[in-house]
């Protein structure tokens, strides 16, 4: 093949070469296979791989022996032009390619069918709470006609709802109260002699009608009438201790024998009924119901703070 291009290049007169018969692939032209030059081809399909009938080289004369060679032109600065072959080929891809297109995508527009549209909800089986998909997060129910058992639980609520409350209260009431809160009172007698005989219990000196709260808890053993104090009330407690409330009025008087009462509970109001000299209460602690004992001291041992004496 070199030696034929070099003859090709030393008559540049040589006549035309007549392109051989392929199945095919058409033969490439003279220009283009001097363009390709002694540079091998890569590709897979080559033009060297052509079979060239033994007309197409000329036969060399005497004549052209004192020809000047020329270089033969190489083309390095050019883009090699791809061969007929592959050209051949990319156009049968192409035109495969095409033909699977079409025949997916059918004829035309007349053999496409419109696609069916999705069925609309039916709303009245999601309403009515017989559907099987309500959708997410919620759950089909049965709506109930008959409110009259919510009429019936409301009442049961409301009364479950105040004993749980009362319960609340009474775990943050303290075990023992001052029958009169502190800063609401005066002390005006400690447990201590005075006027020629022995004073056995403190007086807490406020307001008519000031409200007066049971110190324990406990029941109520005595509640009305009083020599020498108008009115009473005694509070037995758990533990036998009974504390004494007096000077009240009648009317003073708010709880009655046998009562159950709760430490702060309002037991009666404050009055001046009996030997008295102002309005007072007059409160006692008997220890097991038989002694009477300091009620500043004990109170001060429940932790029950009193204010300062005056008199």
């Amino acid at each position: 093949m070199a030696a034929g291009s070099a003859l090709r290049s030393e008559n540049p007169t040589a006549p035309v070469v007549e392109e051989p018969a392929t199945l095919d692939i058409p033969l490439p032209s003279r220009s283009l296979r001097l363009g390709l030059g002694a540079t091998p081809c890569n590709d897979a399909v080559s033009t060297t791989e052509i079979p060239v009938a033994d007309g197409d080289i000329p036969t060399p004369t005497a004549s052209v022996t004192t020809t000047t060679s020329h270089p033969e032109p190489r083309g390095r600065h050019r883009l090699r032009a791809p061969s007929s072959a592959l050209k051949a080929r990319t156009a049968l891809v192409a035109m495969a390619a095409g033909a699977g297109a079409f025949a997916l995508s059918g004829s035309g527009a007349q053999q496409s069918t419109p696609a069916a549209e999705p069925p609309a909800p039916d709303v009245t089986l999601a309403a009515s709470g017989t559907g099987t998909d309500l959708g997410p997060g919620i759950a089909a129910s049965t709506p109930e006609s008959d409110m009259s058992v919510f009429d019936d639980q409301l009442p049961q609520g409301a009364k479950l709802a105040k004993a749980k409350a009362a319960a609340r209260e009474a775990k943050l009431r303290p075990e023992v109260m001052s029958p009169i809160p502190l800063g609401v009172y005066d002390l005006t007698s400690a447990f201590a002699p005075r006027w020629g005989a022995f004073h056995g219990g403190i007086d807490l000196a406020a307001p008519l009608g000031t409200p007066i709260h049971a110190a324990t808890d406990g029941v109520v053993v005595e509640a009305g009438p009083a020599s020498g104090y108008g009115n009473w009330v005694q509070i037995k407690a758990p533990d036998g201790t009974i504390t004494m409330y007096g000077h009240m009025s009648s009317s003073g008087v708010h709880v009655s024998k046998g009562q159950h009462v709760t430490a702060g509970d309002t037991i009666a109001v404050v009055g001046s009924e009996g030997f008295s000299t102002g309005p007072h209460v007059h409160f006692e602690v008997w220890k097991d119901g038989k002694m009477k004992i300091d009620p500043a001291v004990w109170l001060a041992a429940k932790g029950v703070r009193l204010s300062a004496l005056h008199g």
